[in-house]
This record gives structure tokens, C-alpha cells and sequence, in this order.
């Protein structure tokens, strides 16, 4: 029998305001070949990124981030991470995820900084 786990989240709160935030979200697939940009939508706050690589996410791992305002300085992100078919049922599948969301935002902090563009 298959054991379940939850998906890997991970929550940050950032001294950006959220517009620039949205600006640096928007452009992960310009520096990240793997990530495609499914979902966008503005007015929630929430995106849909879906990504294909080899080994374990060769299906596919989906990956949704949301946006919430604290203050208009103050920006709460929420990532979560999932297989594109099935679930995560092994901690080196865990354990990937969680690497590809702090990937995604050490690359989210190089576009806000300006490390890249």
C-alpha cells in the first residue's frame, strides 16, 4: 500500500509590495527552462507553473504559488508543490519539490534584486 503525504508548502513573507512581486512571479519561465506558466490570474493572486524534467518529475510536477498582502509593503507567498499524475508518496520526491520551490525562490529574489533580468 501506498503512504500519502501532504504536499510540500513553504511560506515567506518579503519587504516587497506585491505588484513587483507578481512582475518577478511572471517572468520564472525566462530563467527557468523547465517552468511553463499554466494559470495567471491577477485578481486572485495566484499562479500555476507546471514543470518537466528527468527522474522523478518526468510526468510532470505542478507547482502553485499565491500571493497575499500584509501591508503595501509586506507580501506573504505560499508554494505548493504536486505531481502532475498521482501524488507524492516518497521523501526523495519530497525532498526534490522542496529543492525546486527554494529554487524558485532564490530565483524570484534575483529578479526582485536585479540579479537578473
Amino acid at each position: 500500500m501506498d503512504v500519502v503525504v501532504p504536499n510540500p508548502k513553504k511560506e515567506l513573507r518579503i519587504r516587497f509590495q506585491i505588484d513587483e512581486i507578481r512582475t518577478a512571479i511572471k517572468s520564472l519561465p525566462k530563467f527557468a527552462a523547465t517552468a511553463t506558466l499554466v494559470i495567471s490570474n491577477d485578481t486572485m493572486n495566484y499562479y500555476q507553473f507546471t514543470a518537466k524534467g528527468e527522474g522523478l518529475f518526468s510526468t510532470g510536477l505542478i507547482l502553485e504559488i499565491s500571493l497575499h498582502e500584509i501591508t503595501n509593503e509586506i507580501t506573504e507567498i505560499r508554494f505548493e508543490g504536486r505531481r502532475a499524475i498521482g501524488w507524492i508518496d516518497r521523501i526523495t520526491e519530497v525532498t526534490a519539490t522542496y529543492n525546486y520551490i527554494n529554487g524558485c525562490i532564490s530565483l524570484i529574489g534575483k529578479v526582485l534584486t536585479q540579479e537578473v533580468k
